[in-house]
């Protein structure tokens, strides 16, 4: 089960209200989607409704809240966005019943593993159970948020500086261990982006690179093929 719902969107990002907002750059013609066109994790009862902000990207879950849409720069215009700002629940279900199930098979073929003191029985009980722990490291460590915008790709995460990365100033893409998505990195700067939105963010960027021309020595050293 996963608590990436609309409303936790909304508190890692919600919009402060009072005062005067900063005028932002006209947007591009904002295309409203069918329910039918949208599919997860497209949230229908984000503000606004799902979005399509530019044509060929993909859907993004309502307008961008001003704490995210703060970021763009005068003139820029934002193709996509979406956020991760929840904890998919799903694996440590199955993390858990396989713990269970060796707990349980332990159990049945050296019953005497229980009568250890404690001081010895919680060790490898906690080892057992670590994968739990570092599964929910990792998905804290994954909120964010990841804007596309026709130049760039931005993160803004839940806690210190957003990063922005130039398409052209892509120098390599990995696969990150710490979200388990992928991590773009540039000279100076250094995108993450994680599991759950790489797909789109993918989609994005592919949208705003479809056609160009790019020498051998413009490519970026990526064999995920991530940037096309």
């Amino acid at each position: 089960m996963t608590d990436e719902s609309p409303e936790a969107r909304r508190r890692a990002f919600r919009v402060v209200s009072g005062g005067e907002r900063p005028a932002l750059p006209p947007g591009p013609l904002v295309y409203d989607l069918p329910p039918e066109a949208v599919q997860e994790p497209v949230y229908m009862d984000m503000p606004g409704g799902p979005r399509v902000l530019a044509p060929g990207a993909p859907p993004s879950p309502g307008t961008a809240p001003l704490e995210i849409a703060r970021h763009l720069r005068l003139g820029e215009a934002l193709v996509w966005w979406d956020a991760k700002a929840g904890f998919d629940l799903r694996p440590l279900a199955w993390i858990g019943g396989i713990s269970a199930a060796v707990l349980l098979v332990a159990s049945l073929l050296a019953p005497e593993f229980w009568d250890q003191p404690f001081a010895d029985l919680w060790r490898p009980i906690a080892v057992l159970l670590s994968p739990m722990l570092l599964w929910l490291v990792r998905e804290q460590f994954s909120q964010r948020a990841i804007l596309v915008t026709d130049t760039a790709v931005l993160e803004v995460p839940r806690r210190g500086e957003p990063q922005r990365l130039q398409f052209s100033a892509v120098q390599r893409v990995r696969r990150d261990l710490l979200t388990g998505g992928v991590v773009l990195t540039g000279k100076l700067s250094k995108i993450r982006v994680p599991a759950s939105l790489v797909d789109r963010t993918r989609a994005a960027i592919a949208s705003q690179r479809k056609g160009a021309l790019r020498s051998q020595a413009e490519r970026p050293d990526d064999p995920l093929r991530f940037m096309g």
